[in-house]
């Protein structure tokens, strides 16, 4: 069977879990007991094996961590900063997403449909959920404890969704779980209905009809 090599891209290291990128930029599966020697981390360059995973999909198996191509992390900025194999545009959809649902709101404000603190409310919380997955991202990194992912999706629902979309792309974190990034989407398309809806005078137009 011919081994692979890729990059870890993705680790929760309290589960034991992760994905490894390979150098045509696919995401294959890898569970910590496929992995020899030590625990892997964020950044690390792996060689592996391909198998069926229980899902019927490619997973990574008899993995190992090439020691002598292992990053150095001597500084925050550096531990933060994007590799090259990560692809920019694939993550830009979720920028995209932070720009529509940001210009709705200027756009109700113009138009007198949505009122000022409605921006500050998200500013503000986007701020907050944007400082959770940079805390979330450094402590991944330093095997440290976890903010949960319920509290990120969660602040996320709380009208921080702008900035935590911004915080996936820029920190490149939490973008690869499937059923993560299902529940980040769902709630931005809540909110970008929402933020529809008043910007353009949907909801006061439906709410006399409901009352």
């Amino acid at each position: 069977m011919t081994r692979r090599s890729g990059e870890l891209v993705q680790w929760n290291n309290k589960g034991g879990y992760g994905f490894v990128r390979d150098g045509t930029g696919r995401d294959f599966y890898l569970h910590i007991s496929k992995v020899a020697g030590e625990r892997p981390r964020i950044g690390d360059k792996v060689d592996f094996e391909l198998a069926t995973g229980r899902n019927g999909r490619p997973a990574a198996v008899d993995a190992r961590v090439l020691e002598e191509m292992r990053p150095r992390v001597t500084s925050l900025p550096e531990a933060l900063r994007s590799p090259p194999s990560i692809s920019r545009y694939k993550l830009g959809l979720r920028v995209g997403a932070a720009t529509m649902m940001t210009l709705l709101i200027l756009f109700g404000i113009g138009m007198d449909n949505a009122p000022v603190w409605l921006a500050v409310l998200y500013a503000g919380m986007g701020l907050a959920s944007a400082m959770l997955y940079r805390f979330d991202k450094i402590y991944a990194l330093t095997d440290r404890w976890r903010v949960s992912e319920t509290n990120l999706h969660a602040v996320d629902l709380s009208f921080g969704i702008i900035g935590g979309l911004c915080a996936q792309e820029f920190y490149r974190h939490k973008t690869v779980k499937p059923r993560f990034v299902a529940a980040t989407w769902a709630i931005a398309l809540f909110h970008t209905l929402l933020l529809a809806s008043i910007s353009f005078g949907w909801l006061e137009l439906l709410l006399p009809q409901l009352g």
